[in-house]
């Protein structure tokens, strides 16, 4: 049986893949015990499931948080184009396919699509949101082990430049957009 990864070790396994692709596009490595980078006031961070466990497995995201405030963080997977969501969907199907199974694995009741109750298998819910991939939807990685970690890691870094990239100076400076406010109206109240 392939060992489950806890929080403290999937932060340090990632952050080992990912640290020097971000180093190479100009971030630092944050001290902290989690996998998180910082560029100027922009910071990347990874995110673990509060569902998680040795059982079923976790899923984690990625953050982007741009200037101050819990309204400039974005989750930066839904930004995804077809290709990455294509490529994407095949990691996780492989990952599903190597997950352990519970033994036993009993039926529990879920949520769903139309608020009705749902019976599934138990090693049956990390696939529960299988649409995922369709569209610019939150984004979960599912996983067990360091392989699957590997794996998404593999994902990620060619994509890397393209998702940490800023969107615009608005959003990479909320305070700058309202400067720039004030002073167009500043300009009108001088006439």
């Amino acid at each position: 049986m392939r060992d489950y990864v806890k929080s403290k070790d999937f932060h340090r396994h990632m952050r080992s893949l990912l640290a020097s692709r971000f180093q190479e596009l100009g971030w630092e490595s944050q001290a902290a015990g989690r996998c998180s980078f910082v560029r100027g006031r922009r910071v990347f961070s990874l995110q673990v499931s509060q569902y998680s466990n040795s059982l079923i497995g976790a899923k984690f995201t990625i953050n982007m948080t741009e200037g101050s405030g819990a309204a400039s963080d974005t989750r930066i997977l839904r930004h995804l184009n077809d290709a990455d969501r294509a490529a994407g969907k095949a990691v996780e199907e492989r990952i599903f396919a190597r997950l352990p199974r519970p033994d036993p694995d009993p039926d529990v009741d879920v949520v769903g699509d139309h608020g009705q109750t749902v019976s599934v298998k138990l090693g049956d819910l990390a696939k529960a949101n299988p649409r995922q991939w369709d569209g610019p939807f939150d984004v979960w990685l599912p996983y067990f082990s360091k392989t699957d970690l590997d794996d998404w890691a593999a994902f990620l870094l060619p994509r890397l430049d393209r998702l940490v990239a800023p969107s615009s100076p608005e959003m990479t400076d909320p305070l700058l957009w309202a400067q720039r406010f004030r002073g167009l109206f500043g300009f009108f109240r001088r006439k």
